[in-house]
């Protein structure tokens, strides 16, 4: 999948945006943000050209209702959120071309752009619609300001766009006893007028596409898309009655804002182009973006399956019709846009289902789950991106357990793969004054390590990140069996070059972990890096961390020798055994 003809490939990552209303929550990192991270260092080692963008969702309803109950203004919870989160995911080790959020100008103009690219070919009408209306506060009311009873589960805090006990999707005017969240006022249904996509006139497109390009998603994703579809498509507003948020480019329009849905997935667009901008090279985003050659993918939690599969997909499909209007090309030429070619369409949406606690979904909004600050800084962030990646819920729920936790820390990381490191290391310190000796790679060795490279990266870039976990881990315990049938302790006593041969085979097997767990994780193996005494290697992440830019796009997915006379400096413990978990 690499390499054609010689060249790189090209790799464009979008991940869903966490709304700027708190810090992100287990459940964001379980969903997509440290599977990202692991496609991402994996892709710029392999040498492929790698563009993967983000940002905070600092518009919407969640975080206007939070706003409101801190008593703050919405830009103020947005940007202090947005700076905890940017810390966070330095944390993590979690590194982007490009973070940004929702209140550029940039991201405005081409969430603009868009929007009336579409009203002017017709893809959007304005219709009259009932909404609730608080008459007390004199305002209309988003779904989220809108609580009841769930016609589905019958809990009584269930909101006007979700129920956050069943998970079932919701309209305000689905609920029983609905009442507003910002007076004691019943709300009454009030006649509005907003613009809506037509999502009914692009489905045939959709269906057409999803039908060609749906072989590389996971099974549940295309199911569910499918699903959609055959339930047909409707028309969905694109606007809401509130005063945050990209206002409407149309006159008269003053009191409405674009739907944050349709806004923010602009934005994987708009920070690709942001990017182009900061490289001092504003048309650099084409690259990526009108290149058909590139694969889009994007990485989101499972509830924002539909809006990666169908709506985004279809905001394109709608929007690449300007490309073929020699009258709209001038008139709404996308910033730094050169030529012609329409935009890309995803390649895959690599999406994981939900990690549960305590038998409820995570959520910030409902105050369910286990906050990131309650755990980033008790645990080593590798074991956290470790953890992640090894549970991820790739097909199906799972729950979150402080059990599992210790058991990755203690049964893997600590007994297979940091035992076999700490073994060898300290061996070679002791017996061989830590030198590497002199010996060959045995064929039983290379073999292994050549196979668990392919067997890993293929899982990889297939998206099936628990796999390829377990591939590694199949590594390490070969690791350990050999050092204890070699039993070099032994060996030593009447063959020292035959002990010297084993170590040197061990010393290998630890070099080709260390690169394969680059991507998972980089603090540790930034460790084994200076156990192992490595100078002046290549290292495209740590390019990107240093710099903001991958100088060189070369293959460094692939084993080399620590040659015999290199002298290693002292090894420490990388990961210590864990007791006593849970946080309450």
């Amino acid at each position: 999948m690499q390499v054609k003809n010689g060249k790189p490939e090209k790799i464009f990552i979008g991940v869903s945006w966490p709304y700027a209303n708190g810090n992100i929550h287990l459940g964001h990192l379980a969903g997509q943000n440290i599977v990202t991270d692991v496609f991402a260092r994996y892709h710029r080692l392999k040498g492929n050209q790698v563009l993967m963008v983000s940002g905070s969702d600092s518009h919407g309803a969640p975080i206007l209702a939070k706003a409101e109950d801190l008593g703050i203004t919405p830009n103020k919870l947005a940007e202090d959120s947005h700076e905890k989160i940017v810390e966070t995911f330095k944390k993590l080790g979690l590194l982007y071309e490009n973070y940004t959020k929702t209140t550029t100008d940039n991201h405005r103009e081409v969430v603009q752009n868009i929007f009336m690219v579409l009203n002017e070919l017709g893809f959007l009408d304005i219709k009259e619609s009932e909404q609730y209306y608080d008459a007390k506060v004199k305002r209309f009311l988003p779904d989220r300001y809108v609580k009841g009873t769930c016609p589905k589960c019958g809990a009584t805090n269930a909101r006007g766009d979700e129920c956050p006990e069943c998970g079932a999707y919701l309209n305000p005017t689905d609920l029983i006893d609905p009442y507003s969240t910002l007076s004691d006022a019943k709300p009454k249904l009030k006649k509005t007028k907003h613009f809506y996509l037509n999502l009914s006139k692009l489905q045939p497109d959709i269906e057409k596409w999803i039908k060609k390009s749906d072989k590389p998603w996971r099974k549940w994703v295309r199911e569910f898309t499918r699903g959609w579809l055959k339930q047909g498509l409707e028309p969905r507003a694109v606007t809401r009655d509130l005063s945050f948020g990209i206002k409407v480019p149309i006159e008269g329009w003053d009191d409405k804002v674009i739907y944050v849905w349709i806004e923010a997935v602009v934005g994987y667009l708009s920070a690709a182009i942001e990017w182009a901008q900061k490289q001092e090279s504003p048309s650099l985003w084409e690259t990526f973006w009108k290149d058909p050659e590139c694969k889009h993918y994007y990485f989101v939690a499972g509830g924002n399956v539909p809006f990666h599969t169908v709506m985004w997909p279809a905001e394109i499909v709608a929007y690449n019709q300007k490309y073929s209007k020699p009258e709209l090309l001038d008139k709404y030429k996308l910033p730094g846009e050169s030529n012609n070619d329409p935009l890309q369409l995803p390649f895959d949406v690599p999406a994981n289902k939900m990690l549960m606690y305590q038998g409820k979904k995570m959520s910030k909004g409902d105050g369910t789950g286990i906050t990131l600050d309650a755990v980033i800084d008790k645990y080593n962030p590798d074991l956290l991106r470790y953890f992640f990646v090894r549970y991820a819920p790739e097909n199906h729920d799972r729950e979150y357990t402080w059990k599992d936790l210790i058991d990755a820390n203690n049964n893997e990381l600590v007994a297979n793969i940091g035992n076999f490191i700490n073994r060898t290391l300290t061996f070679t310190e002791n017996k061989f004054d830590g030198v590497v000796p002199e010996g060959e790679v045995d064929e039983e060795v290379r073999e292994k390590i050549d196979l668990t490279f392919k067997k890993v990266g293929k899982s990889i870039e297939e998206c099936k990140f628990v796999q390829s976990i377990e591939h590694i881990l199949e590594l390490g315990k070969f690791a350990n069996k050999y050092f204890n049938d070699q039993a070099p302790w032994e060996k030593i006593k009447t063959d020292r070059n035959l002990a010297g041969h084993i170590i040197y085979n061990n010393i290998q097997i630890v070099n080709a972990l260390r690169i394969l767990l680059k991507p998972y994780l980089p603090f540790s193996m930034k460790k084994v890096n200076q156990f192992l005494n490595i100078e002046n290697e290549y290292d495209q992440n740590n390019d990107l961390e240093e710099n903001g830019f991958v100088r060189e796009h070369v293959n460094n997915w692939n084993f080399t020798e620590i040659r015999p006379g290199v002298k290693l400096n002292k090894a420490e413990i990388l990961f210590e055994k864990l007791e006593n978990p849970e946080i309450s």
